[in-house]
C-alpha cells in the first residue's frame, strides 16, 4: 500500500483511503468478523495484539480463533500501520487493541459529536489528567459500505489542533477545566474570552477557532442534520483520525454496519 497522505493526517487529523484493502484481504476479514457478530464492546469482538496473546490461543488448543486472530493481526503489518502511526506522533507507537463489531441498521445515530480525549472530573483532579502527548490514532475499516446517515464516521478537520491545545492548557493548568467532550461543551469552552486567547496564541493561527465555531454552527442545532463532514466510502475503504479531534458515528438507516477498527498510542 502505498502511503502517500501523511501530510493530510498531521493537518487535518482525518484522512479517507480507498481501496485499503484490496478484494482478497476485504473477504477474509469479512468472513472473520462477520462470523462472530459481536456488538461492540463484547469480549468476542476483540482481537489479539501480540504474540504472547496468540501463544494463549495455541495452549488452549483454539486454533481456529489462533489463526484469524494472526491475520487481523499480520494485516496491521502489511499495511504498516505501526509506521504510519509513529509518523503521526514523531515517536514509536504502540498497538493498544483491535476490535471488529457489528451493528444493526437503527435511527439512532452510534454517537454524537464529541472528542475522545476530554479530561473527566472538576478543577480538583488535575493530578489524575493525562498526559496531552499520549495520544491514540485509530484505524477504521469499514467492511461494509457507509454514508450520511449510513454508519460514516464524521469528522471535523483541524479540530485535533484546538483538542490538543485545550488539553495541553488545562495539564499544564494555564486554563481552568470545564467539561468539553460534548459538541456543545467543546463550542462553549473555546468560546471563553480567556481560553480563546490562550488557544489562538497558542496554535499562532487566529482563524482556527473562528473557522470551527463557524463550521460547527449548525451541527450544534440538531444531530439529524447531514453535513459537508459526512462522506461516502465502499466496503474495503478505511479512515485514519487522530481522537482528539470531534468526530461522531452516525445512525445506519440503509445497511448493517461491520468494521475493523485498530487504535494505537503514544504512550506503552
Amino acid at each position: 500500500m502505498e502511503i502517500n497522505f501523511l501530510e493530510t493526517l498531521k493537518n487535518d487529523g482525518f484522512v479517507k483511503v480507498p481501496k485499503f484493502l484490496n478484494d482478497k484481504e476485504l473477504n477474509k476479514v469479512q468472513k472473520i468478523v462477520s462470523q462472530y457478530s459481536a456488538a461492540k464492546g463484547a469480549h468476542k469482538s476483540y482481537f489479539s495484539t501480540n504474540l504472547y496473546q496468540l501463544f494463549l490461543k495455541v495452549i488452549k488448543f483454539d486454533f481456529n480463533k489462533f489463526f484469524q486472530d494472526f491475520t487481523i493481526l499480520n494485516l496491521a503489518r502489511k499495511k504498516k500501520l505501526n509506521y504510519i502511526s509513529d509518523k503521526m506522533f514523531n515517536k514509536r507507537s504502540y498497538l493498544k487493541f483491535i476490535d471488529g463489531y457489528f451493528t444493526p441498521i437503527s435511527d439512532k445515530d452510534l454517537l454524537p459529536w464529541h472528542t475522545d480525549q476530554a479530561y473527566h472530573g472538576d478543577e480538583k483532579n488535575y493530578d489524575e489528567f493525562v498526559n496531552p502527548d499520549h495520544a491514540h490514532i485509530k484505524f477504521f475499516i469499514y467492511l461494509t459500505p457507509v454514508g450520511p446517515n449510513n454508519g460514516c464516521t464524521s469528522y471535523i478537520p483541524k479540530s485535533h489542533k484546538i483538542g490538543y491545545a485545550i488539553r495541553k492548557g488545562i495539564y499544564e493548568k494555564v486554563l481552568e477545566y470545564s467539561p468539553y467532550f460534548t459538541l456543545t461543551e467543546f463550542r462553549n469552552f473555546i468560546s471563553k474570552p480567556i481560553n480563546l486567547k490562550y488557544i489562538n496564541n497558542y496554535l499562532k493561527d487566529s482563524n482556527a477557532v473562528n473557522n470551527f465555531l463557524k463550521n460547527t454552527e449548525k451541527l450544534e442545532q440538531g444531530n439529524n442534520l447531514v453535513s459537508e463532514f459526512d462522506f461516502a466510502m465502499n466496503s474495503g475503504d478505511a479512515i485514519i483520525f487522530d481522537e482528539g479531534g470531534v468526530h461522531k458515528g452516525s445512525k445506519s438507516l440503509i445497511n448493517d454496519r461491520l468494521v475493523l477498527r485498530y487504535l494505537y498510542s503514544s504512550k506503552k
